[in-house]
């Protein structure tokens, strides 16, 4: 009997005994750039060059997302490791990415030309990048393929995208676990036509700020849509 007793204790043991939930480290380094990484593979969005005013990315990746090709998005050169490029759908590495056609502004693309939302999963959380979305509102199309989605991140500083009352407007229909915002001025850093922190704050009250690098996994996503800004990595 004493024997198979170390069996049977392994069936009585909590899930929770044998090791954690995977966690999914995501990193900001201004503009629209993030460094979304997990334990098999390192993702980064929308690499910006130093017109934008931040600070230098020194980041290697395995896959680059590129939303659109304007040179603050799509400074791919910087990214170390070779990384693929997915500008669209695609799989890459066992990950299955969505691109979703939009445009850079209210007009049908006529003034800044196309945008693509990526939208992928990773570690059983599902994301979105909304690039340089431009335009008044999702279409109908566009909410029913995100309506899935655990972690957003969207613009907020308005000028060449939506403004922080459509970002809003957007993240409360949608109600993502998590909206992360991007494309917005932080102190020196940041394009000036773009709105502040500051001045986002004055439209979405609830507007709360991480630190430049934060771990979330499936099981820590809050209940009810939390909307966050975070701190630029490598900055002052």
């Amino acid at each position: 009997m004493l024997k198979i007793l170390p069996f049977i204790l392994i069936f009585l043991l909590p899930t929770g005994a044998y090791g954690k939930e995977k966690e999914i480290e995501i990193t900001y380094f201004g503009h629209s750039m993030f460094l979304i990484k997990s334990d098999t593979v390192s993702i980064v969005t929308d690499p910006f060059d130093p017109s934008t005013g931040f600070p230098a990315a020194d980041v290697s990746a395995d896959i680059v997302t590129v939303s659109h090709t304007h040179s603050d998005h799509n400074y791919v050169s910087i990214v170390k490791g070779n990384p693929a490029v997915v500008r669209d759908t695609a799989e890459v590495k066992g990950i299955k990415f969505l691109g979703i056609p939009s445009y850079h502004d209210n007009k049908g693309g006529t003034l800044r030309g196309k945008n693509t939302i990526i939208k992928w999963s990773l570690d059983g959380v599902t994301f979105a990048h909304l690039g340089d979305f431009g335009e008044d509102e999702l279409s109908e199309a566009q909410y029913e393929l995100l309506k899935d989605v655990d972690i957003i991140f969207i613009p907020a500083g308005g000028f060449f995208t939506i403004d922080a009352s459509k970002t809003y407007s957007i993240i409360r229909r949608l109600k993502p676990k998590m909206a992360i915002l991007m494309h917005y001025r932080v102190g020196d850093y940041g394009l000036k036509q773009l709105a502040s922190v500051e001045e986002i704050k004055g439209i979405i009250p609830e507007l709360e700020k991480l630190p430049s690098t934060v771990k979330v996994s499936k099981g820590s996503l809050p209940e009810n849509t939390k909307i966050v800004y975070m701190d630029i990595h490598g900055g002052r």
